[in-house]
């Protein structure tokens, strides 16, 4: 039996009509979830583009994001539905392994052409999105590919050829985009916006296929194996409830660091090579030497004859040693080590222990690993080989613990004080070498998780602070040799937190919902200034009504647009009162515009009024445009100026020379009117162009866009302190993320854009999501490694 398989016993092996129901059921709940997925994408696609418009100076581009949408909109059921068809037709391709390979030998070279670029562009964006999503799902991807790859019968199935993966939903999409009628860079920019958009549902849809096939148990488990943390710049998402999956000991493998260190003693590593070049002089010459891993006794856990007290071996049967609670060896055989580190947890010093004099502090005060004066005390010395690396792990956890940059220094001082209950805890069960769900290894890492909320400026009376010092004091008072008291406190800290969180949540939804707000009207804002641009982009307008337009009528537009939205009777009649607006200042050059223009006064100006109640406008200037208004509406049904583009131009230019006359006369009053008029019936100006914002996409971008609710990141104020804060929410529709701190309230809010720019000016830095314990021992095999080569098993 392969050893990597050794779960396949237990699994019921699928009938091959049943493996094929099997796959189908996957690939139709796939597709149903990426639909609604998809459905929503489309949606914040549609207000980036809006977004992209207002932002951009350039009319080419407004148009384009404009039209973009507008194809977004009126074909959505069409690209929705070729979506699905390309999916199933690629997923049954993939399954059946008829991946279609192109006949080179059929080409006619003649009429061979250079790729189109929007083409090739259209190329690499697409391989970018499959990057982001394949990054971002890395460890969904890792299960589901040996998942799909035993059930196709293909065991090395690697991502590029799961028929699930996100290349076919990428391909599917595409091909979809290119069926929908229009200008192919109008499909690239939609395209493009996709690329900019979150794309974290795909992952929880991994997540939720690997548990529909962990349920059927047809699949057999993996042996534990080394894991390095996935996902891009080594961070761990949450999962898609949007938890750390690994809080609770769930794990995509185990890093088992004491069966590193004897995979490297039997290739001749002793643990004075593991240690700095300046040896501690309390361990005996030449350092402790870990036997070389030969066979163990019967019943024995390979490696545990190194455990042995002194002598065992030497002509004498060794006692086996005992399991721990939680299935792991007992390290802990020397009794005076043990009567030291229970004297030592109870923060005695100065006493002997068989003889042996103890002279250091088991507690520290700040941030010294003790672990390291027990190697140098006389009562290290007196350690078995065992027992000594176990401290020396222990020691380099600690190391860690106090070097890491996600933790404020006072909660390392308090999670500092736990290093000898942590190695009493570990040597009583050496399964937390091996194990993420180890009692004690789950407890500090809740206690670093909850840390990270905490800064110094909340003070050392502050709950949280308070509460990690009580149950520090609770395992150092009550800790003997039951390990699952520390499961009890961990429960305690996770039964406060979601109190905490809950009390939280009320300040979040608040604050959630005045971005959400911002957003709302930010939006009704670009799309009510897109639809005044686009008529007077296209018809001229005299100038008080263009300013009219885009200081007053713009509110009310908004207004309505955030009442009913696009598809409403009153945002519809808004537009059409605009129109009849711009069209009755246009010249009237029959008989029967003249006409028309009389008759829709009326209804023109009631209407005009009914929008403008809920708008502040000043009687004096409500009564200046209605002056302007009559001037231009008597200057467009003159006959002798209907050959003119913009009739008001002619009073403009006559009210011009009216205002030099009565000036040359010295009559300021006249004048002034005179030139209120003239400024008033020139041609309205262009609108001002808005400030372009460079939109740079590189890894920091790409990290920004895959954050997820949950993740924390550390940022640098503007006078240079640190501060983490929690992403709490993410607007629907811009994508704002709104950070907290731990009692919910407002740190920040930023565009994933803002984000990638502090992580570029390293002003924001991204906190591993990966459990402190489970980080440290990575870290420290990673050195391993790295120091010694990788050895073979």
């Amino acid at each position: 039996m392969n050893a990597t398989t050794t779960g396949e016993a237990a699994i019921r092996h699928p009938l091959p009509r049943e493996t094929a129901k099997i796959l189908d059921d996957c690939r139709d709940l796939a597709i149903h979830r990426l639909l609604l997925s998809f459905t929503s994408m489309l949606d914040r696609v549609g207000d980036l583009l809006i977004l992209r418009a207002e932002k951009s100076d350039v009319r080419d581009e407004q148009a384009l994001c404009l039209d973009a949408r507008g194809v977004l909109m009126s074909e959505r059921a069409n690209l929705m539905a070729e979506f699905e068809r390309n999916l199933r037709l690629l997923v049954d391709r993939r399954m059946k392994g008829e991946e279609p390979k192109t006949d080179f030998s059929a080409l006619d070279a003649r009429k061979l052409t250079l790729v189109d670029t929007t083409a090739m562009d259209e190329s690499v964006l697409s391989g970018n999105i499959v990057r982001v999503v394949e990054n971002l799902c890395y460890d969904e991807l890792h299960e589901l590919n040996r998942a799909v790859g035993y059930l196709l019968g293909r065991p090395e199935l690697e991502t590029a050829g799961n028929p699930l993966a996100p290349t076919t939903i990428v391909q599917a999409f595409t091909e979809a985009l290119r069926s929908v009628k229009g200008d192919p860079r109008i499909k690239f920019a939609i395209l493009k916006e996709l690329n900019q958009s979150s794309l974290g549902d795909i992952n929880a849809i991994y997540a939720d296929l690997n548990r529909h096939l962990e349920n059927l148990h047809v699949v057999p488990q993996l042996r534990p194996s080394i894991h390095r943390p996935g996902g891009p710049h080594g961070a761990r998402a949450p999962g898609a409830d949007g938890k750390d999956r690994t809080a609770s000991g769930e794990a995509a493998g185990e890093v088992d660091m004491m069966a590193m260190l004897q995979r490297l003693a039997s290739h001749g590593f002793g643990l004075t090579r593991l240690r700095s070049p300046a040896m501690p002089t309390g361990l005996p010459s030449g350092g402790i030497q870990v036997p070389a891993a030969g066979p163990a006794p019967q019943g024995m856990p390979p490696g545990m004859a190194a455990g042995m007290p002194a002598g065992a071996g030497e002509g004498v049967e060794a006692p086996l040693p005992a399991i721990g609670q939680f299935g792991g060896p007992r390290i802990l055989v020397t009794q005076e080590l043990g009567d030291a580190l229970s004297r030592l947890q109870q923060g005695e010093t100065g006493f002997d222990v068989g003889g042996i004099p103890v002279q250091f502090a088991g507690i520290p005060q700040g941030m010294h690993n003790v672990l390291r004066d027990l190697q140098e005390s006389p009562i290290g010395a007196k350690a078995n080989q065992l027992e000594a690396m176990t401290i020396e792990l222990v020691a380099m956890l600690f190391d860690f613990v106090f070097e890491t940059k996600d933790l404020p220094d006072s909660m390392k001082v308090l999670v500092g004080r736990l290093q000898i209950p942590v190695l009493k805890a570990a040597m009583l069960d050496g399964a937390f070498f091996s194990k993420k769900s180890h009692p004690s290894r789950l407890f500090v890492n809740a206690l670093a998780r909850a840390g990270i909320g905490w800064s110094p400026t909340m003070g050392l009376d502050d709950p949280l602070y308070k509460k990690v010092e009580q149950l520090v004091h609770r395992v150092l008072d009550e800790f003997t040799d039951d390990i699952s008291l520390f499961d009890e406190l961990r429960k305690d800290l996770e039964a406060f937190l979601a109190e905490e969180e809950k009390s939280a949540e009320a300040t979040i939804q608040t604050t959630a919902e005045e971005i959400n707000q911002r957003d709302l009207q930010e939006v009704a804002r670009v799309v009510s200034r897109s639809e005044l641009e686009k008529r007077l982009e296209t018809h001229t307008v005299p100038n008080f009504l263009g300013s009219f337009l885009r200081d007053n009528w713009i509110t009310t537009l908004v207004q309505l647009h955030l009442q009913g939205g696009e598809e409403s009777e009153a945002w519809a009649s808004a537009l059409a009162t605009l129109d009849d607006l711009v069209w009755s200042v246009q010249p009237k050059r029959t008989s029967e515009e003249r006409k028309k223009l009389v008759a829709m006064l009326p209804n023109l100006l009631k209407r005009l009024h009914a929008g403008l109640q809920n708008v502040g406008w000043e009687a004096g200037e409500r009564e200046r445009f209605m002056g302007n208004l009559v001037e231009a509406h008597a200057a467009a049904v003159k006959p002798s100026l209907a050959s003119m583009p913009m009739p008001t131009t002619a009073v403009a230019e006559a009210a011009a020379a009216a205002a030099e006359e009565a000036n040359a006369k010295g009559d300021v009053e006249t004048a002034a009117k005179a030139r209120a008029l003239a400024e008033a019936m020139a041609p309205a100006p262009p609108p001002a162009p808005e400030p372009m914002i460079e939109v740079v996409q590189d890894h920091f971008a790409e990290l920004a866009a895959t954050l997820e609710r949950g993740m924390w990141i550390e940022f640098e104020g503007e006078d240079g302190q640190l501060a983490f804060a929690k992403l709490a929410w993410v607007s629907p529709l811009r994508g704002t993320y709104l950070f907290t701190n731990r009692q919910g309230q407002k740190a920040v809010s930023l565009t994933a854009d803002e984000l990638a720019d502090r992580f570029r000016s390293d002003r924001a830095r991204l906190v591993e999501a990966e459990p402190l314990v489970d980080r440290a021992f990575v870290s420290m095999m990673a050195s391993l490694e790295e120091r010694f080569g990788e050895q073979p098993a």
